[in-house]
């Protein structure tokens, strides 16, 4: 049973594939290569969608993106909670019942969630030594001395464009922390899309979509209430909403290739 499971689920994953090539044509896409990463909640609130096998169908719908972009044909998988986990790639050879063996039996959900660190660690797996924490001394002393982020972008132009899908159900506990990740990552050659699951309101998200004091608009935003329920089509076609613009705009200011 086991096998024609797997068989199945091979099946599948062609099938989202060819999906995924639909829209990449439709939105001008074809021919365009990304590295593609995938950074999943694992706060305790997103247990339901473990269980229910709706993490795992999210893991392989990137991973039918993934397929036309990558140059590899992988996703890049991240984990947050309080902490935050970098744990390889996705991919054909792997992708079967991936989030059970790479993520439930490896880790436990953690009580919060917060963004900046894995943002930090996603910017800082695809453009190493661009972020970097420098101490600000302040008062006498130097005491009351804190850490101030720094990036360094200038050895990052011309690069292959990172599209990070990021699946959250909940607003984060560092939204001010995130904010300036975000923005300083908006001069570098990295897209975000946030998805919000779920029936949150996700007033941050919202926020953080129109962000003003960004070098380019770096972040899309949209929520689905119910993601088993949308259909593979309409989601590729709002995960690909807003990237051709971001593509445009990321070449003609020398931030990618």
């Amino acid at each position: 049973m086991s096998i024609d499971l797997k068989k199945k689920a091979e099946e599948k994953l062609i099938d989202l594939s060819k999906k995924a090539t639909i829209s990449l044509t439709k939105k001008g896409l074809s021919g365009v290569t990304a590295r593609v990463g995938l950074a999943l909640d694992i706060s305790g609130s997103m247990a339901q969608l473990f269980r229910s096998g709706i993490v795992q169908n999210t893991c392989e719908r990137t991973l039918g993106l993934a397929m036309n972009f990558d140059d590899n044909q992988a996703a890049d998988v991240f984990l947050f909670g309080i902490k935050d986990y970098s744990i390889g790639e996705i991919q054909k050879s792997n992708f079967y019942e991936f989030v059970d063996r790479e993520v439930t039996r490896k880790f436990q959900l953690e009580p919060g969630t917060q963004y900046a660190g894995v943002i930090r660690r996603i910017v800082e797996f695809y453009f190493p030594g661009s972020m970097s924490e420098k101490k600000v001394t302040g008062g006498f002393f130097g005491f009351g001395a804190k850490k101030e982020l720094r990036l360094d972008s200038s050895k990052y132009k011309h690069q292959e464009p990172v599209y990070i899908l990021f699946v959250t159900d909940g607003n984060c506990s560092d939204a001010r922390e995130t904010e300036t990740v975000i923005q300083m990552a908006s001069e570098l050659g990295i897209f975000f899309q946030f998805v919000g699951i779920g029936n949150e309101n996700f007033s941050f998200l919202k926020r953080l979509d129109d962000m003003q004091g960004r070098f380019i608009d770096n972040a899309n935003f949209f929520a689905v209430p119910n993601l088993a329920s949308t259909s593979d089509d309409e989601l590729y076609d709002k995960l690909l909403h807003e990237f051709p613009s971001w593509i445009n705009e990321a070449r003609s200011k020398q931030l990618i290739r």
